[in-house]
């Protein structure tokens, strides 16, 4: 039997095509490899028919078959030799490339900065949270650009790549407006400060002092602090009426006695101005004494205070205590995070105009107890009802005093916890606050 040498063509050719499994690509050099091998295997199954017809004495025509397989089998040979040269010349055409390709990514690597920027710089339009991982070689690389805008209320004052030292400067800055204050003091940022990680192009970038120093006169500084102060409790009044006296006589036959209250504020300050003051606790450090009066009771009983009939005493309802103007500023309501337990009335030009008495009564303070009243006064209308008269410029009347309805007890002014010239005017019942619209107009 003759055997015929096919080649790579023919070898392929014959290949089963019906499920023939998908063949990974092969690279040239493996394809000659691979046919020196099917060649090799050729050439030996050759040799050992030769041999085999050799011991059967094969006729002459026998050995022009070998002489031509000799021949296929050299140009075999050639055929491989060339498609070795150009797996060679493949190779140093594909090696130049692969290099400069390594060469980028190690400088990709090496400046990861460097890249990422770049990357921005490009597109300016692409915004940095709209861009994806996969869009990115090396998104680690480029998420790890690490630039800070100083924002105060919305707007940028500047970027630096000094984020620690910006945050540093910031803190620095509330603790240096509670140097002066105790250890119960905080403060905070009353505005919007923030500071933003963003992307920019390297000649935006500016030192931490720099942004900071542009960015310092727009903050505005919260600062709490805790404050204490005393005040007079009042004692109450004890009456003893006497029939053998005319409705004249009153007589204190036993001296009252303020008691003594610790007052606890947390007060609020912006920039250096009070807004705000809320009460944290209160303890009573002196108890009251009673005070004891008799008054003469011949033509009837009458309440203390009044002087048995004679004009301005205690009459039981109240005048408005400002005669120059009737314009209410404040109103009894919550402001500013608490109740505000009065009213304020002021018009204009009202700094040492008079304050007149709403009712007659004895006056059981009159002074300044260094709280948010400033100078004030307080009188006891001996029925139950009190009225208060704060941020006094002078006070007119003494403690102890009784002043009759209408009569001048104070001037306007801006003392204590005041904003501006007023007074400032509360009616209580009882110890309770009341609205004083019900009682005044």
């Amino acid at each position: 039997m003759e055997t015929k040498f096919i080649g790579l063509e023919g070898y392929n050719a014959i290949e089963p095509v019906k499920g023939r499994k998908k063949q990974k690509k092969i690279g040239t050099f493996k394809k000659t490899i691979r046919f020196s091998k099917r060649l090799s295997a050729e050439i030996s199954r050759s040799l050992k028919a030769r041999r085999n017809k050799k011991r059967h004495a094969h006729s002459a025509p026998e050995r022009n078959i070998i002489k031509k397989k000799a021949i296929l089998t050299a140009m075999a040979c050639v055929t491989a030799g060339i498609l070795c040269c150009a797996t060679v010349v493949s190779a140093l055409d594909t090696a130049p490339a692969e290099a400069e390709a390594k060469k980028d990514t190690v400088m990709t690597a090496a400046a990861p900065k460097t890249a990422a920027t770049a990357l921005s710089l490009s597109a300016p339009e692409q915004n940095f949270d709209e861009v994806k991982s996969e869009d990115i070689e090396n998104p680690e690389i480029f998420m790890n650009v690490g630039y800070y805008s100083l924002n105060v209320d919305g707007q940028s004052f500047g970027i630096t790549d000094q984020g620690e030292e910006l945050r540093e400067m910031l803190d620095k800055y509330l603790a240096d407006a509670r140097a002066k204050y105790d250890d119960t003091t905080t403060t905070e940022f009353a505005n919007d400060v923030e500071v933003n990680t963003v992307t920019a192009s390297a000649d935006q970038i500016e030192t931490a002092q720099a942004v900071f120093d542009k960015a310092k006169d727009m903050f505005s500084v919260s600062l709490f602090t805790d404050w204490s102060y005393e005040v007079d409790m009042d004692y109450e009044t004890n009456v003893t009426y006497d029939e053998t006296k005319d409705n004249s006589y009153e007589e204190v036959t036993k001296k009252g006695e303020n008691g003594k209250v610790t007052v606890n504020l947390r007060l609020n300050y912006v920039d250096g101005a009070l807004v705000d003051s809320a009460v944290i606790d209160t303890k009573v450090t002196k108890e009251p004494v009673a005070e004891e009066v008799t008054i003469g009771s011949k033509q009837g009983e009458r309440e203390y205070g009044t002087t048995g009939g004679t004009t301005g005493g205690t009459t039981g309802s109240f005048i408005w205590p400002v005669p120059h103007t009737h314009n209410i500023t404040s109103y009894m309501e919550w402001r500013w995070g608490r109740m505000h337990n009065g009213i304020d009335i002021a018009g204009g030009d009202d700094y040492g105009q008079p304050i007149v008495a709403a009712d007659g009564g004895i006056v059981t303070f009159a002074g300044n107890d260094g709280g948010g009243y400033g100078n004030y006064v307080m009188i006891d209308h001996g029925n139950g009802y009190m009225t208060v008269y704060g941020h006094a410029s002078e006070i007119c009347c003494s403690t102890g005093q009784y002043v009759g309805q209408g009569e001048t007890i104070a001037l306007i002014g801006s003392t204590g916890f005041s904003t501006g010239p007023h007074l400032h005017f509360e009616v209580r019942l009882n110890g309770e606050y009341q609205d004083p619209l019900n009682y005044v107009s």
